[in-house]
């Protein structure tokens, strides 16, 4: 990934799962047209800003449907809609901060339709939440397998640092465990008689048919204000 981005490229990490994932896939392929220009283009002065927080179903769905790590717990849910045909464009939600505590609020997802760009969508929902909530601090993530960060850069964020490589197991059939589930303390539950006290997290993993993905880490951005 870095020695293609010091050539003037971006490299895409597309997991044999979520190609196996009709979803995934449908998400993949919109990510990759709009990279090359390829998307319905709307404009987000035509869109209302609009509160979602009771309509957590609805929110659900979208972010699963549209979104590659699909939907996440959230205290603040907003999205753009068309006032003429109802439809919903975009969807951004917050959240407290999640991991560092130093920092107030979380921008946990942002995503568009699938095939379709909103000229100035995120900049607008942002907008709003900052007008409404009045935070002191924001901070995002920005997953390298897929992005560069330069959504963040627009909305006024500063690159604080690179997150090392997460990881996960995944089996045979595609099972994915995440690596809060296979910590150690967990694992007897997890792996019942086959598993070894006096081995490695890693290695029992390893033993029951498991194998460790990782991927590049993420794009860590900050905003204060």
């Amino acid at each position: 990934t870095i020695k293609m981005e010091e050539q003037g490229y971006q490299l895409f990490h597309i997991r044999e799962d979520h190609l196996l994932n009709e979803k995934k896939k449908d998400i993949w392929k919109s990510i990759l047209l709009n990279k090359c220009g390829f998307s319905n283009k709307m404009h987000a002065r035509k869109l209302h800003v609009i509160n979602l927080n009771d309509h957590k179903d609805f929110v659900t769905t979208f972010l699963e449907d549209n979104h590659l790590q699909g939907s996440c717990p959230s205290s603040i849910k907003l999205g753009l809609q068309d006032p003429k045909t109802g439809v919903v464009y975009s969807i951004m939600t917050f959240g407290k901060s999640r991991f560092d505590k130093n920092i107030e609020y979380e921008l946990l997802r942002f995503c568009n339709l699938k095939n379709t760009s909103v000229i100035g969508g995120a900049n607008k929902l942002l907008k709003h939440f900052e007008r409404t909530i009045k935070p002191r601090s924001l901070i995002s993530y920005a997953n390298r397998d897929w992005s560069q960060g330069n959504l963040y850069e627009t909305l006024g964020f500063e690159y604080s640092h690179t997150s090392k490589p997460n990881y996960f197991y995944i089996d045979m059939n595609e099972k994915i465990i995440n690596r809060m589930s296979a910590q150690k303390h967990k694992l007897k539950n997890l792996l019942n008689e086959n598993f070894n006290e006096n081995l490695s997290e890693r290695d029992n993993m390893i033993n029951n048919g498991y194998r460790i993905y990782y991927d590049t880490g993420n794009l860590v951005y900050h905003k204060r204000y």
